[in-house]
């Protein structure tokens, strides 16, 4: 004689199954959205970023060290954000048309900085994502660049 199987005694299984395919979307749902946070939080240090190295640089000297100084502080020291250090920011200086180059500091009226060679990795479950960063840029009128009134004492940049 065969036991009689219920119906409920066949579908015990079945919540499991269908946690399983519902859960994983769910997950991944949910772990987009976290990203999708994780995401506008770095491109808004990124957009910091530039912005910090900016404001910095138009008061320090055209120098290795004053530029590396605004690099530095724009950077937040390479601690904000994974792989992201001073040398993904880069700074130029221009002449008062803001597309020529600036080759010495009396024909210096704007500075910019932008975001160059950074990507940021997505931590989504089952997808590997890296984009690249979008072009954040700031560009400043250019203020002292480190010159200073005879008798003033010199910018804190970096020396």
């Amino acid at each position: 004689m065969m036991p009689h199987i219920t119906n409920r005694t066949r579908q015990q299984g079945i919540a499991t199954v269908e946690f399983a395919l519902i859960g994983s979307v769910l997950f991944v749902v949910l772990f987009g959205l976290i990203e999708f946070g994780r995401l506008m939080f770095t491109w808004n240090v990124l957009d910091e970023a530039t912005r910090r190295a900016a404001r910095i640089a138009v008061v320090c000297p055209v120098t290795n060290e004053g530029q590396a100084f605004a690099r530095a502080t724009g950077a937040f020291g390479g601690t904000l954000l994974p792989g992201f250090t001073e040398a993904n920011i880069a700074l130029g200086y221009w002449q008062e048309d803001g597309i020529t180059p600036a080759t010495a500091t009396a024909n210096t009226y704007y500075v910019s900085a932008g975001i160059t060679g950074y990507t940021h990795q997505m931590l989504i479950p089952f997808f590997d994502i890296t984009l690249d960063a979008l072009r954040f840029e700031t560009t400043l009128p250019a203020e002292s660049l480190g010159v200073h009134a005879p008798g003033a004492g010199p910018a804190a940049c970096g020396s």
